[in-house]
């Protein structure tokens, strides 16, 4: 079922703990019965240990101010909440460490391998920690989730013929996915959280899952697993836009709040096609989202204008409507909590079979080749759009000392970024100026930076929600933060100069 992200060629090299391509030399590791499925991925699984590192110094920290609140507030009414919020707090330090373990005790195996793009490769801005209440909303019978749940199954009966096999992209917590599962003969939760995917594996496994909720004034919940059952459920951590499968494999693909997030859905929905059998179906519930080239000032797509899009991309439109849904509704854990309603597009395709496309090579397989002259030869260049704030903050703790971070902010996601990440984005951005091909710009980040070729053509790569790097697409690439195309800015405070970041090729 498998193909190399690369090369494109059959993966059938497979031992207890990887998946190597005979023809190109890939690595994939498995961990705990689940593969990675990204370039360099053995170096990448780094980035999940530092991501599980700022997850869990956030929570020392607030440990910490609690426990010292704690002390201060004894005799107040804040002394019960404050015992109770250490407490469950110090509860999800435990928590978050357990499914990085497997990785954790994989890195002890491996060479240390200082390597710049670990940290961007897999990052996501959404730790495991960040994805407990999904856990909760996929697993403690929410009406909300059982209200999409419904709507899928029911979508599947009726348009469904081929039930061979689905994946479910952005499985997260996979709830919808071990809920649909029994529908096919095979299923693939697909996700580039690899800590979320062994969390869910085991608890579907039958381990009990019990945390703490900080949007629900940390109330304590313990979730049961499903019973067992024989269902043939397989895990992959992959980027959903340079998925492992071949071409004509899947009967279905289902995205559950996917399209509004990737930073490519023409991309996306390019990836869903090539994989799709003829005729295949793709069910989608995400929030409205646009493309490259649709007007900014006109914010999303409306309902009436996707069927054109989809249409052009390969796709004949079974159904199409507008949903409402209560976004992590929590009112069962917290009476003083709030909900979000949220618009959401739920729709079915069917793959035209008759759709010409050359679907037997994929164009991003360029971007693992430094030979390939026509990529160091595109020129890219500065559109405005979208704000990307780059931010150095500084904090004073009343002793005298200063503590500094750098942040990064996408269209209300916030996250801290490595500072020699940051410089090497910088320096990057300066360079181009429209002229400038890839190559010139290259050797200019070599005199500062250092990156190889081979390197440089990975961050080029890097396509990830809400990650920094440039997307390939059939005829243009696009320098992608959360969206492809549009707007975007970069204002980089106190060490950054101000740049326009959006860049076109």
């Amino acid at each position: 079922m498998y193909q190399c992200i690369t090369c494109q060629k059959k993966l059938n090299n497979t031992l207890v703990d990887s998946i190597i391509c005979s023809t190109c030399g890939n690595n994939y590791p498995i961990l705990d019965g689940i593969p990675l499925f990204i370039p360099e991925a053995i170096s990448s699984i780094q980035g999940y240990k530092i991501e599980m590192e700022e997850a869990k110094t956030g929570l020392t920290e607030m440990a910490d101010n609690l426990d010292n609140l704690q002390k201060q507030l004894e005799a107040t009414e804040f002394y019960s909440r404050i015992k109770n919020t250490l407490k469950a707090v110090q509860t999800n330090l435990n928590v978050l460490q357990e499914p990085y373990l497997p990785i954790i005790e994989f890195l002890q195996k491996q060479p240390e391998n200082a390597n710049l793009l670990a940290w961007s490769m897999v990052k996501t801005g959404t730790t495991f920690l960040d994805m407990l209440p999904y856990f909760y909303q996929d697993w403690s019978g929410t009406s909300d989730f059982e209200k999409i749940k419904n709507r899928v199954c029911k979508t599947i009966t009726e348009n469904a013929v081929d039930r061979e096999s689905v994946a479910v992209l952005g499985a997260g917590a996979c709830g919808l996915l071990h809920s649909i599962a029994d529908f096919f003969e095979i299923s693939y939760g697909v996700d580039l959280s690899l800590p979320t995917l062994l969390a869910a594996k085991a608890f579907i496994g039958g381990k009990p899952l019990t945390f703490h909720l900080s949007d629900a004034d940390w109330q304590k919940i313990t979730l049961t697993p499903p019973k067992i059952s024989t269902k043939n459920i397989h895990y992959l951590a992959t980027n959903v836009n340079n998925m492992p499968f071949k071409n004509g494999s899947l009967s279905l693909i289902i995205t559950q709040y996917m399209l509004d997030i990737v930073s490519n859905p023409i991309g996306l929905a390019q990836e869903i096609r090539r994989v799709l059998k003829p005729e295949g179906l793709w069910i989608n519930f995400s929030k409205p989202f646009r493309s490259a080239g649709d007007p900014s000032i006109l914010g999303m797509r409306k309902l009436d204008e996707l069927p054109p899009l989809f249409n052009s991309l390969g796709f004949e439109v079974i159904n199409l409507e507008n949903e409402r849904f209560n976004y992590l509704n929590l009112e069962k854990v917290s009476d003083e909590v709030d909900t979000v309603n949220q618009l959401v597009h739920f729709f079915t395709l069917r793959k035209n079979k008759l759709f010409e496309q050359n679907e037997a090579s994929k164009q991003i397989s360029r971007f693992f080749d430094p030979n390939c002259s026509s990529v160091w030869n595109e020129r890219p260049r500065i559109v405005n759009d979208r704000n990307l704030i780059f931010s150095q903050q500084k904090s004073f703790d009343g002793t005298s000392s200063v503590n500094e971070s750098l942040s990064i902010s996408i269209m209300g996601h916030t996250f801290s970024i490595p500072l020699d990440f940051a410089f090497l984005l910088e320096t990057i951005f300066r360079a181009i100026d429209g002229e400038k091909n890839l190559r010139e710009i290259y050797l200019i980040q070599k005199n500062t930076i250092g990156l190889d070729e081979k390197s440089f053509l990975l961050l080029i790569y890097i396509p990830t929600f809400p990650s920094v790097g440039f997307y390939v697409g059939w005829y243009v690439w696009k320098w992608c933060i959360v969206w492809h195309g549009g707007l975007l800015q970069l204002r980089v405070l106190h060490v950054f100069r101000s740049e326009q970041s959006r860049m076109l090729f």
